[in-house]
């Protein structure tokens, strides 16, 4: 019985130790740092920190105030909590970040294991249990001179830190807060496993490259964000052929952006797979420094456009599969839907390429990935270019089990006879962007080419001004559904249906025209 006792008693006194570790909290100011906007608080920050994970771990409070600061490293089981009214800002120099060696290897790193983009203000590689919360702001200095070095297509650019990068983590979370003004992309999460990012306010628009989040992790909940971003809004990356990102959940979302709200890719190594995306609002970043679409490209309606509401893009072998996307509303957008299967030329140290080089031996793992089980559902979008939401495959492959259901487009029109009767270009080893195959599609409303197994169900898809182009452009496309269709017939008696050597077609509309080419 005694012996019971002591079990009973040593048991208590362990968890009771386990409760008051997770309490632990220590302010940054108690070693040192110092909230005046001028003093470099790296060396302080870090103490906390250490300090925290070495007394079983804890809160590590950044009070009221603004903290300058290079570098500092999380720790497991640390929380980072800034109160409001704090502000943690990234030093304006280089010798602040310094080059960190990374043992996760994968595509996104050379040979030796060097990252392309290993700096980063906040940084932390094989950690457990992390957490950045509050409702103070962190500010990457992305605007400082130092950082003005133009698109990342240059090395020295590509040195630039990001405010938040984790590597091979588990049990992150990052929420409440405001981030802004990313030197380059605001948060970076490769090989993450369980990961919630929520409530969030993002604000980028200083600098070039600015993604809001880039995710490569499994077990994902992003929600309640607000994302006001120059780049891509929420990004999901696959740089790991053994590690797809899987089982992630975006919801009740807002997302402004100049480039794509929702991206798969561009990298795209190893997969994507059940993707659940709901209750999110597309639209136009509130500035525009840098794209200026309209400027640039042709047939842009409105100063400021997103380019793509959804952009899945399968373009280096990964799969994509299982997607799930619902209630969305879209404005300003160039192109509501891009879906993609390809194969580019990669060009990145650690990437073989099947088609850099004629030397090369065929080798089936770099041919195009599978992209299948697609489904859209309660869709409404108003789009301000000639470039059609879109489904198509590299060529002698195809795209599977797509549907659209309840969706209404409202497009710009505009289309002329002869863009109505020109061929969509190939073009499967050009970037991945909706312009990849010209700034005018055949098709006003949606196209499809090399797909099997499509439904349409309660389709709306209206052109506000005069438009040659049919509807729908059906190209190697192989059963589908078209269960209910409601569109506008082009101009010149065209037809809102043009199929071209597609097969087992079933039109469920006996007053929608259909002509085969």
């Amino acid at each position: 019985m005694k012996n019971v006792k002591l079990y009973f008693f040593l048991l208590f006194l362990v968890l009771l130790n386990s409760c008051n570790n997770k309490n632990n909290s220590y302010s940054i100011t108690d070693f040192g740092a110092i909230g005046d906007g001028k003093t470099l608080n790296t060396e302080a920050i870090q103490k906390a920190i250490d300090k925290c994970t070495g007394n079983g771990g804890g809160t590590v409070i950044i009070p009221s105030g603004e903290f300058l600061s290079g570098t500092i490293y999380m720790k497991n089981n640390v929380m980072l909590h800034l109160e409001e009214g704090a502000l943690l800002k990234g030093s304006a120099s280089f010798d602040d970040y310094p080059d960190n060696k990374v043992n996760y290897v994968n595509s996104f790193s050379y040979p030796s294991g060097k990252l392309f983009e290993n700096k980063a203000l906040i940084f932390g590689e094989g950690l457990t249990n992390i957490s950045i919360t509050g409702s103070g702001t962190i500010d990457g200095n992305g605007d400082s001179p130092t950082f003005q070095l133009g698109n990342d297509s240059s090395p020295e650019s590509r040195r630039r830190p990001s405010v938040i990068l984790f590597i091979d983590c588990k049990n992150i979370t990052v929420s409440g807060l405001h981030l802004r003004n990313s030197a380059y992309w605001m948060q970076n999460y490769l090989g993450c496993d369980g990961l919630n990012l929520s409530g969030l306010n993002i604000y980028n628009h200083t600098n070039f490259n600015q993604d809001a989040m880039d995710i490569d992790a499994k077990n994902v909940l992003i929600e309640n964000c607000v994302i006001d971003a120059d780049d891509d809004g929420v990004c999901l990356k696959s740089h790991d052929v053994n590690r797809p990102v899987e089982n992630v959940t975006v919801r009740n979302c807002i997302i402004s952006t100049n480039c794509n709200a929702v991206k798969f890719g561009t990298k795209s190594d190893g997969g994507f797979k059940n993707i659940n995306i709901s209750n999110c609002v597309i639209k136009k970043a509130s500035e525009d420094n840098v794209r200026q679409w309209q400027k640039n490209l042709e047939f842009i309606e409105l100063p400021t456009t997103v380019i793509s509401g959804f952009a899945l893009e399968s373009v280096d072998g990964g799969f994509i599969e299982n997607v799930n996307i619902s209630d969305i509303l879209m404005f300003d957008v160039q192109t509501p839907i891009f879906i993609i299967q390809g194969r580019r030329n990669v060009g990145q140290a650690g990437n073989d390429d099947f088609y850099a080089s004629e030397k090369n031996k065929f080798d089936e793992s770099l041919l195009p990935g599978k992209v299948s089980g697609i489904h859209f559902k309660n869709i409404m979008a108003r789009s301000h270019s000639k470039m059609t939401s879109s489904v198509t495959a590299f060529p002698g492959n195809y795209i599977e089990n797509i549907t659209f259901d309840n969706i209404t487009f409202s497009t710009m029109g505009y289309g002329t006879l002869e863009e109505a009767n020109t061929p969509l270009m190939e073009n499967p080893h050009a970037y991945p962007e909706n312009r990849m195959f010209g700034y005018v599609y055949p098709a006003s409303g949606l196209y499809l080419r090399r797909v099997k197994d499509v439904t349409l169900n309660n389709l709306d898809l209206h052109v506000r001004n005069k438009d040659y182009r049919p509807a729908i452009i059906l190209d190697d496309v192989h059963n589908i559904d078209i269960k209910s269709l409601t569109a506008d017939t082009p101009a010149g008696n065209n037809p809102v249906i043009r199929t071209e050597k597609s097969s087992n077609i079933k039109n469920y509309n006996p007053e929608i025209s259909m002509i085969t080419k």
